[in-house]
């Protein structure tokens, strides 16, 4: 193989590759939709974030973030969430928690469940659309619930549901939180952090502090700030 197509392999691969998400990247992210569309809001909601290759290999700064999200900030998602509605967009799906006869379902299930009349979730469905994601951010303004979240052996857990969606690298996605759930806070901080854990593996864990996200495993390594207020 001569040097010139070794030249142009190495300069195709490279123009591929995304950057890895950062914890300042993430928190940009994350303190842009929130300070435009959610600012305030109490009630529990979720979204899911998609970005292009060029967006996530510029750092996703603000002027990035604005002009990805420009329709969607316009769109009127948080009265469509506060409605118990689903938003899908073109870069971003959003949801709240819907009260059922039996259970709660929590915003995050929300879009990662099939849509009723069709094979696909909202997430699923984003992803297949253009332009293609190279990096996404995942956000609960609560962290997902020891009991059914992020039970790995529960029926309605969504690291399975994860699994289902084509998703970008591994180091190109990101779950982010505000606060810890409520009714975790009794459960033994050993369980939270084992689910926690498990959820980790398949897309990066991240707590929102301030304007910035905290990592919550670095090599293996737990942050307590994640889990103590």
């Amino acid at each position: 193989m001569g040097r010139a197509v070794l030249t142009a392999l190495c300069l195709w691969s490279c123009v591929l590759a995304v950057t890895p998400l950062n914890q300042e990247e993430v928190g940009r992210v994350v303190d842009y939709i929130e300070e435009n569309i959610f600012r305030d809001l109490e009630m529990q909601y979720a979204y899911f974030v998609k970005f292009t290759d060029d967006e996530c290999n510029n750092g996703l700064q603000t002027q990035d973030i604005d002009k990805a999200l420009k329709v969607d900030v316009s769109a009127g998602i948080r009265g469509k969430v506060e409605k118990k509605e689903i938003y899908q967009g073109n870069q971003m799906v959003a949801a709240s928690f819907e009260k059922n006869k039996k259970f709660d379902i929590h915003a995050e299930s929300r879009l990662l469940n099939t849509l009723p009349g069709s094979t696909e979730s909202p997430i699923s469905n984003l992803l297949k659309k253009t332009p293609a994601a190279g990096c996404v951010v995942f956000f609960s303004l609560n962290s997902p619930c020891v009991q059914t979240c992020t039970d790995p052996k529960g029926k309605y857990n969504i690291i399975d549901k994860l699994n289902k969606v084509n998703l970008p690298g591994s180091n190109s996605r990101a779950f982010a939180y505000t606060k810890v759930f409520e009714k975790d806070k009794k459960k033994p901080e050993e369980e939270v952090w084992k689910n926690w854990e498990a959820l980790n593996a398949k897309i990066h864990l991240y707590r929102r502090s301030g304007n910035n996200c905290i990592k919550c495993f670095n090599n293996g390594v737990r942050d307590k700030k994640c889990y103590n207020d």
